[in-house]
Parts: structure tokens; sequence; C-alpha cells
């Protein structure tokens, strides 16, 4: 495993010549081959949810103040940053990879550790990648959707990225040639970060939203497909059913209308709204009647 750092460099070296195109399909993820396993692993997660991270989650909101909570996943996403400049790096996409850099740059020092996100203040939002997204991009099928244990939803692909990335974390690495914590450390800091996902989560909506569902494992595995679409795309997935039809070549698609709504992100924009009726015409007032002559 200590080996696949020193790949992701190749790989740089190879996006250039690479053509084969994303393989953003995920219609077998969306067929759900394994539905009746998946099920039984989203119940025990929803035990695992009802006695353990939400109760945690909703202690951590308790004790902690807004400030403090909004600093703990700050300081969290800044220390993936790591992962999203070498997946950036793998695919070719070099300037994503300085703008994630600098990002690190600006959060790490005028933000106190990543404490304040002040590069997105600054035009620099975060661009998320992961070694599931570089796995699609060099053309590996989705397989089919798959439930873990605690961590939720992935698919096949995106579970061995998940694994790929979990243990071989260039800031793990970083962190642990600078002050060797030790396991109860780690596994605390491990701990700390599933809590706070947790305790984002219900200040979300996430609770409300699965409360009112009347499937919620299937809101859960579509929600999930249509926000990995949309990140293996960039923000912007194909509108046609062909996944190798890609966007304009300005990086998004021309709405169709143009007094359309606003994109409404990741999970709207896989819903085609369609366009407004148009509106008959307003009748024309009577002319006025002329006088006698």
């Amino acid at each position: 495993m200590r080996s696949l750092p020193l790949l992701l460099p190749i790989a740089a070296l190879l996006a250039g010549c690479m053509t084969t195109p994303k393989a953003g399909d995920l219609s077998v993820a969306e067929a759900d081959r394994w539905e009746k396993t998946n099920r039984k692993i989203y119940a025990f997660n929803r035990v695992v949810d009802r006695y353990a991270l939400k109760p945690a989650g909703d202690a951590f909101r308790a004790v902690t103040p807004p400030p403090l909570r909004n600093g703990i996943a700050n300081a969290y996403s800044n220390y993936g940053e790591g992962l999203n400049f070498t997946n950036a790096v793998a695919q070719g996409k070099i300037k994503q990879a300085f703008r994630t850099l600098d990002r690190v740059l600006i959060n790490t020092t005028i933000g106190v550790g990543g404490l304040a996100d002040h590069a997105s203040d600054l035009g620099r939002p975060q661009e998320p990648e992961d070694f599931g997204q570089t796995l699609a991009w060099y053309g590996v099928p989705s397989g089919p959707y798959l439930m873990l244990p605690i961590f939720g939803p992935s698919t096949l692909r995106d579970g061995v990225g998940f694994a790929v990335d979990t243990f071989v974390n260039p800031s793990d690495y970083g962190r642990n040639a600078i002050q060797r914590p030790p396991l109860g450390y780690r596994l605390g800091q491990t701990g700390l970060q599933l809590v706070s996902l947790r305790s984002r989560a219900t200040e979300q909506g996430a609770d409300a939203l699965l409360k009112d569902s009347l499937d919620p494992y299937t809101l859960i595995k579509s929600a999930y497909l249509q926000r990995r679409k949309s990140l293996i795309w960039d923000g912007n997935p194909p509108l046609g059913d062909d996944e190798f039809d890609l966007p304009a070549e300005d990086g998004a698609a021309p709405p169709a209308d143009p007094n359309a709504a606003p994109d409404a992100g990741a999970l709207g924009r896989s819903f085609r709204t369609p366009p407004p009726a148009a509106q008959a015409p307003s009748p024309q007032p009577p002319a006025p009647p002329q006088p006698p002559k």
C-alpha cells in the first residue's frame, strides 16, 4: 500500500495521453442488484445511528457553540485537502490541483490551521476529489450499488476508492512523520470527525427529510448516486442519455430557457425541470369608437 503514492505521479503523466472517456454511467448502480443485502446493512446502520451516532452528535451540538462546531468541520475539511490535491493530480487536473494548494496555504495560515475557510471567501471554493472519482476518470465502471456498514452509501468502485483514500492519505503521512501520534489519538481523531459529520447532518435537516420519506433507503441511494454523477463530471453531467455526450466547451450546458431558474445544485440538477408554460397573449383593448362624421 505504501507504493501507491508513487503511482499517482505516473498516473498524472498518463493523463495527457489517455483517451478513455469518464465512466460516469451509474445505471448498473441504480439497478441495485444487491438490494436485499444492502437493505439489511442499512437497517444495521440505522440501529447504530439511533443508539450511538445520533446521541453523540446531539451531545456534541449541546456542548459546543456553533462557531466552534464550524471551526472543527473546517479543520477536518482542510485536513482532507491532501486527498483532493493528490487525486486532482492523478486525473491530470493540474490547474485544479494548484487551486487546492492555494486553499491549503490560505486556510492553514490566515485561517489558523483551517479553523476558518477564508479561501472560499477569496474565490477558492473546495473542489472535492477522491480515488473513486479517479477510477471513474480512467474508465473504471461503477459496479453495483453498495451500502457500507457505518459509512453508508457507496458503489463497488467507490468502496475500493474509499479504502485506498483511507489507507493512503497524504495528510496522514505528513501528520505521522511530524507527530507520530499513538493509535488512540488517531482513533479519537476519526471518531470526532464522525460525530462532527453526524452533527452537521442534523443541522442540515437530514433527520427531518428521512422521517418524512416513505422509503428512506431509496431516498439515500438516489441522492448519493446523483451527487456522485455530479462530482465525476465536475458539476456538469451530460444532459443526454449517453454518458459520452460531453458538455459544452465553456464547461456548462446552456439553459434551454433564458428565464429558467438558477441551478439547484448537484441534487436539483439531476431532475429536469420542464420549461414554464407559454403564456397566452394578452387581449388587445378594443379600439375607441370613432365620432360620427
